[in-house]
């Protein structure tokens, strides 16, 4: 399996995959979460809402791990460990609209947009990249 270059990873960063965000219960065991992420100057970015477990968890320990895999094949992913925190950015709403229309597209992020926005308490979770391994998923 070959390693992926910067280029490479941010690229597959920029693609609308579905990730998967752990953080460290109380407990120390792992929670695992399906996330949407972006990226921004050098950090991971997940719109989440307030009271979730991956939220609380960040504030007890900001350890995490995110992990995204293309859905192809060869199937190139890419594994961020770091430190996060959780922030309330007075552009929030538009954060979350922004990962919406890239996840969904303007046919259906409006419509989730209108359902999600009023109800959900969102927070930003800011992952600053300890280690960062990519690979190309070829045999």
């Amino acid at each position: 399996m070959g390693k992926l270059n910067d280029r490479e990873i941010t690229s597959l960063l920029s693609e609308p995959i579905i990730s998967f965000l752990t953080t460290l219960n109380r407990d120390g065991s792992p929670h695992t979460s399906p996330v949407w992420h972006t990226t921004q100057d050098g950090k991971v970015i997940v719109a989440t809402g307030s009271s979730t477990v991956k939220s609380n968890n960040i504030a007890n320990d900001p350890r995490v791990s995110i992990v995204a895999a293309a859905d192809r094949s060869p199937q190139p992913w890419v594994q961020i460990n770091g430190k996060a925190v959780v922030s309330k950015p007075e552009n929030i709403d538009e954060i979350v609209t922004d990962l919406a229309y890239h996840y969904l597209g303007p046919e259906e992020a409006p419509d989730y947009l209108r359902e999600i926005l009023g109800e959900i308490n969102f927070v930003l979770i800011e992952i600053e990249p300890t280690r960062v391994l990519g690979f190309d998923g070829e045999e």
